[in-house]
């Protein structure tokens, strides 16, 4: 699996918060993006998803550019994303969530309406097993009938990302998955991130939690100005004088 960003620019008027982002991510590798606060991390998940457009670059997935497409169709690819405000379901259980997260399920085409309902009770029954598989990986199976709104903070960070596994992700777009979380929760969201990662999957993660961060980041990537600086790990990153005045 080969993922590119290539030459990337995006401007809100006169204010160019892009300026000429290019980096590649490496199959099975955690990346961690930093950057001072309004430095563009959000408008480039939203470029590499779809749900925003810049002026110019290359999304290359395998080498098929998929940038500007829409972002259910980017999702198809097999990238999945979080974000701040979660957008759950919280009404429906955090099963149901899961269940809801599964890619090109039968009930969901018009026509099988018109059939059998056992046509695609198999499929159903198939989700229904992985999902409680799922769950119990993402430590919140005790909590599976449990609406999504009336879990923990921690918990629902969780099924967040049991979300992202149940969508078949390869690459995963993830917008402070520890941000307000304890210690505890914290430690299990970096257990799931872990295993996904022995299993070949890519992480691009907005973060600021330093000892998360100095745990699981393969790579840094610090967006400042409008361009990627690239770093080995947290310790060189906070070396750098540039990095400094970022957060001055």
């Amino acid at each position: 699996m080969k993922f590119e960003i290539k030459h990337i620019k995006k401007s809100f008027g006169d204010n160019q918060v892009l300026k000429d982002i290019s980096f590649e991510i490496e199959q099975g590798k955690i990346y961690v993006l930093m950057g001072a606060n309004g430095s563009g991390k959000t408008t480039l998940f939203n470029i590499l998803t779809g749900f925003q457009k810049p002026e110019n670059g290359k999304v290359l997935f395998n080498d098929k550019n998929i940038l500007n497409r829409e972002p259910h169709l980017i999702n198809m690819y097999g990238i999945s994303r979080t974000f701040q405000n979660l957008r759950l379901i919280e009404e429906l259980t955090v099963k149901e969530n899961v269940m809801l997260s599964f890619k090109n399920q039968e009930g969901e085409k018009w026509w099988k309406a018109l059939m059998p309902q056992n046509i695609y009770k198999n499929e159903q029954d198939k989700n229904k097993i992985r999902a409680s598989e799922i769950l119990q990986e993402t430590f919140i199976s005790d909590i599976s009938d449990h609406k999504a709104g009336e879990i923990s903070y921690g918990q629902q960070k969780l099924l967040t990302l049991a979300c992202c596994i149940a969508n078949n992700a390869d690459i995963f777009l993830l917008d402070e998955p520890v941000a307000g979380v304890n210690p505890i929760y914290r430690d299990k969201l970096t257990k799931v991130i872990n295993k996904l990662k022995e299993q070949k999957k890519v992480f691009l993660i907005i973060e600021h939690n330093s000892d998360f961060i100095t745990e699981i980041a393969d790579k840094i990537l610090f967006l400042n100005a409008g361009t990627i600086k690239e770093y080995r790990n947290y310790a060189e990153m906070r070396e750098d004088e540039q990095v400094k005045e970022a957060f001055v």
